[in-house]
């Protein structure tokens, strides 16, 4: 609830800083075929997502298949999740599993996939944060030594666990398991049950890793390729909006601001505005910061949409057939 608060005063602020004004003139200049348009690209990046989802569960789970449009749904349901609610970006993955498990995966086939899943999200992130980061220290323009020492930080923190996740499982140390032991958690009677569990998943994410070199490459070039749609998502924001960013202003603002997320706020409310704000303002950019993030945000109640009605309908149709299994019970 705390963090809730200190996001609507940071909205607030930015819309107070903007101005109402300036707002609906900016606004003006984005037409409805624009949205149109940017909402198909993140259509098709949403496909990629899935995409690379639907190729890791098709390695763990080759007893039946998971219509691609059904992955695509709960896909949208799990970043509703995440965007609603102050989960730090892990909010989607239980939603996910839980899809899974009622069209019949494994349990354990489901939480590999959604884990493998989402460490290429950030593997891919990182990479291009650093890269953006690496550039930006070259340049020695840009950010200040302040900055640079923060961003460096969050990088080094992300890096090292991304790096640490792909050698201890290459290695069979076993990442989370690794944690399990650091915490002494098995020593906790009411979870140490749950050990064995978690070495079997790692065990099949380290076959994937090391049996699956071909598969494993083509769905880095898919995380890779979800970060360019990003890119050119946000620069085709700016440009609708009359503002022509650089390849480099593009890629910083779409990739740095959003550790704005990690924080514990839905939505980041708030949070998005300001590090965008900030961002814009560190590269020099003029642009109605408001409205640029505001638009993003249009977008994403699309998808909160589709991914609340998924999750109703699918609560119908467990409720109608719950219904029709105590009828032939009787």
């Amino acid at each position: 609830m705390f963090f809730l608060v200190v996001g609507i005063i940071l909205f607030i602020l930015v819309i107070a800083n903007t101005g109402f004004d300036s707002i609906s003139a900016s606004l003006e200049k984005f037409s409805l075929i624009n949205f149109i348009f940017l909402l198909l690209l993140s259509l098709g990046n949403f496909a990629l997502f899935t995409l690379r989802w639907d190729i890791i569960l098709r390695h763990h789970h080759n007893k039946s298949h998971v219509p691609f449009y059904r992955l695509f749904l709960h896909r949208m349901t799990g970043y509703a999740v995440n965007y609603l609610t102050p989960s730090m970006q892990t909010g989607s993955e239980p939603v996910r599993i839980y899809f899974l498990q009622e069209d019949g995966v494994d349990t354990k086939d489901a939480v590999s996939s959604c884990v493998i899943d989402k460490v290429f999200e950030y593997t891919a992130l990182i990479f291009f944060i650093f890269s953006g980061i690496a550039v930006s220290l070259i340049d020695g323009s840009i950010f200040s030594g302040k900055v640079e020492i923060m961003l460096g930080a969050v990088i080094i923190l992300f890096g090292g666990l991304v790096f640490w996740f792909y050698y201890a499982t290459i290695k069979k140390i076993g990442f989370f398991s690794s944690f399990f032991r650091l915490l002494r958690l098995n020593k906790i009677k009411r979870i140490a049950h749950y050990e064995k569990g978690i070495i079997h998943v790692e065990n099949q994410m380290a076959h994937f890793y090391t049996r699956h070199i071909r598969k494993f490459i083509i769905l880095l070039i898919l995380s890779f390729a979800t970060v360019f749609f990003m890119v050119l998502e946000h620069y085709l924001v700016a440009r609708f909006m009359g503002v022509k960013l650089t390849f480099l202003q593009s890629f910083l603002s779409a990739t740095i601001p959003g550790f704005s997320y990690i924080l514990p706020i839905p939505g980041a409310l708030g949070a998005l505005e300001g590090s965008h704000a900030a961002i814009f303002s560190i590269l020099g950019v003029t642009i109605n910061v408001f409205v640029f993030v505001l638009i993003l945000r249009l977008r994403d109640l699309v998808f909160i949409l589709i991914g609340l009605a998924h999750a109703s309908g699918h609560g119908i149709q467990m409720i109608y057939k719950s219904i029709k299994d105590k009828q032939k019970a009787n």
